[in-house]
């Protein structure tokens, strides 16, 4: 029996505080980010709970190193862990985010290598191994058109480098590290261009397109809304078809919620997302202001000469 990737619901809570001169701008928007950046002096801070939940029951025989020699063996996965993502973005200039943090894991997770001792017995011949699982992230966005009332979309270009240990990660289902005595690791590299376009003065679309480099090479992209209500709600929603955390791929993420603008410096917002989790941010500070571009005056305006 193998059990699917157990799913709650995502309850994301954003509270966020900004010098800017008119709305907050977003700059994450559930699982994705937007093309704005926080500018100088401007951090978020953010602390997560995912509950990860499988049970990989193979038959399927695979090389596995017992000792010093490499055996065919059927390699087995248990995990029951909550993975806790702790991040820190700070805006290092007008248009430049850093990004640090990290993946911790509380819980229980095995690697179980059936018929240990190759005497036949599947049952009752095993060695288990605890597996390490956590994550350290350090990335960058770029804000390379900001938003300057053209009516243009903003667009930012980032990256992510992520390096540490997972606990899922199969080619051809099978497991793709060879050692379960010490553990599977793992380095990703994340590229991607988020763009956002203001459609409306109410309405402001968000995409972002990118790749996974890990043992193989995965596009992903994502698409996501706001929708003004009144002065002070706007309704949030994004999809993804994949998100990839500690190196384990979630697949087709649905997210949607609402903002409360609650002045021009401060919003709230809740987001529900269908994949594991809950998670806090805490954005404080320093968002480039919105620039305009003023109307020029009607004709009425004038005092003309005849």
């Amino acid at each position: 029996m193998e059990k699917s990737l157990f799913t709650i619901i995502l309850i994301l809570v954003t509270i966020a505080v900004q010098a800017t001169d008119a709305q907050p701008f977003p700059t994450e928007l559930g699982a994705m980010q937007t093309a704005h950046t926080l500018g100088k002096g401007g951090y978020i801070t953010s602390i997560g709970v995912t509950q990860y939940e499988k049970e990989n029951i193979s038959e399927t025989k695979q090389d596995v190193i017992i000792g010093n020699f490499e055996e065919l063996r059927i390699l087995e996965l248990m995990a029951n862990v909550k993975l806790i993502p702790i991040r820190l973005t700070y805006g290092i200039g007008d248009h430049l985010d850093l990004i640090l943090g990290g993946t911790l894991a509380s819980g229980e997770a095995k690697k179980i290598v059936r018929d240990f001792y190759n005497t036949g017995d599947m049952h009752r011949d095993r060695r288990a191994y605890n597996q390490p699982v956590f994550e350290t992230i350090i990335g960058m966005k770029y804000n390379i058109k900001p938003d300057v009332g053209d009516g243009l979309p903003t667009i930012s270009v980032g990256g992510e480098f992520q390096t540490g240990f997972t606990i899922d990660h199969t080619i051809d289902k099978k497991f793709s590290d060879t050692s379960p005595a010490d553990g599977a690791s793992f380095l990703g590299v994340i590229p991607y261009m988020a763009i956002t376009q203001p459609v409306m003065p109410d309405f402001h679309m968000h995409a972002v397109i990118g790749s996974h480099f890990f043992s193989n090479l995965n596009f992903f992209w994502q698409i996501g809304g706001e929708l003004e209500l009144n002065e002070k709600i706007w309704v949030l929603g994004n999809y993804s078809n994949r998100i990839i955390t500690n190196g384990i791929e979630i697949k087709r993420p649905t997210g949607f919620g609402l903002r409360y603008n609650l002045s021009d410096q401060a919003s709230l917002s809740v987001n529900f997302t269908t994949a594991p989790g809950i998670q806090f941010n805490l954005m404080l500070g320093g968002l480039s202001k919105r620039i305009t571009i003023p109307k020029g005056p009607a004709e009425d305006d004038f005092d003309l000469p005849f």
